[in-house]
């Protein structure tokens, strides 16, 4: 600590901590105040960078950061959101974004939803995440780019959220496709699937790919990841109450009971839980000889993974105690179709 013309001057260290306690107004008036407050006060607030195009005043940070690199170093956190109007500046912000890339060295969580009509810069966007600017450890992006390549480059990738929005001359993608093309690199995927009417998305969760770390820290791991998302087309965990669950696969029994006592720890108003199986029977059978304890107050979907979903037979519907019973009853294995609905239900 200095003393200079009556005034005390303290050290760096300790003026970043308190520039640190400041709400996000006063930090864009503290670059004023002289240069090493500027620096604390950047690197603040260009560490969390969310833009959605639709406020055209926000857009403008992306030209900064394509010709700033001492600032663009400093991003750490970045979302981009394209709404469904279309503004003169979208095809602009896309392109400055792809050339600020080499110098957003410090980007561990970046997510990006693109419109249909901005599919052109897909290949760019690929392309930067694929260079080796940066290692991420979470992205959400839209599903139409190669994941294999890009989880390949980006190999301390921890979480990836997959974006399917259906339009009306789209329809969704299963996860299969991801599952194929991501091979020995364990990560917690999710993806997000939004129709059209719908007000929240579908959430289906691919344990696959979990490594055992993974599935037993999946709850605290993914609600980080959802509870600073800032798009819109991201719920919060506990704004989930429905879940669908992929299986091309038996499922490991160790990695997949810790996944779904983390799915019941996260989900806190999870009511529904959907399961579609690749090979049901064989699935089945090992859930009867070595029970999961599933969550209690759920109820769950069985199905036989079909294309589309809404047509795939439904093996089960009840609750997780009837699930029990159904495991142990002749109809189980039997490969029939709608082999058990509980007394209160109906198709």
């Amino acid at each position: 600590m200095k003393a200079t013309s009556g005034r005390v001057q303290l050290p760096p260290e300790l003026n970043s901590a308190i520039v640190g306690f400041c709400p996000p107004g006063s930090l864009r008036h503290l670059p004023l105040v002289n240069k090493e407050f500027r620096f604390h006060a950047e690197k603040l607030l260009y560490a969390h960078v969310a833009v959605r195009a639709s406020k055209q005043w926000q857009v403008g940070v992306f030209e900064t950061l394509a010709t700033d690199t001492t600032k663009a170093g400093y991003v750490k956190f970045l979302s981009l959101e394209f709404d469904e109007s279309e503004y003169p500046t979208d095809s602009l912000v896309v392109e400055r974004l792809v050339s600020s890339a080499p110098a957003l060295k410090n980007l561990k969580d970046l997510r990006i939803h693109l419109r249909d009509d901005l599919e052109k810069y897909t290949a760019g966007v690929s392309s930067m995440l694929c260079a080796g600017y940066f290692q991420l450890n979470t992205l959400f992006m839209d599903d139409h780019v190669d994941f294999g390549a890009i989880v390949e480059a980006q190999r301390g990738l921890t979480v990836l959220g997959v974006i399917d929005v259906e339009t009306y001359y789209k329809g969704t993608q299963s996860p299969k496709s991801l599952l194929k093309s991501i091979k020995d690199h364990p990560l917690i995927a999710i993806v997000l699937r939004h129709h059209r009417y719908a007000h929240k998305p579908e959430v289906t969760l691919a344990p696959e790919l979990l490594s055992l770390h993974q599935a037993r820290n999946f709850d605290v791991i993914l609600w980080k990841a959802l509870e600073c998302n800032v798009m819109a087309l991201c719920p919060r965990a506990d704004q989930v109450t429905d879940v669908s669950v992929h299986l091309e696969h038996v499922p490991s029994k160790e990695i997949f009971k810790a996944f779904i006592a983390a799915v019941a720890r996260l989900f806190v108003k999870l009511s529904n839980l959907q399961l579609l199986l690749r090979y049901s029977d064989d699935t089945l059978k090992e859930w009867r000889d070595d029970p999961v304890a599933w969550p209690r107050s759920l109820t769950l979907d069985v199905r036989v993974l079909g294309l589309p979903i809404n047509l795939s037979p439904k093996r089960f519907w009840g609750s997780t105690e009837e699930f029990t019973k159904f495991l142990h009853s002749p109809f189980a294995l039997s490969g029939r179709e709608v082999s058990y609905i509980s007394d209160s239900d109906y198709m």
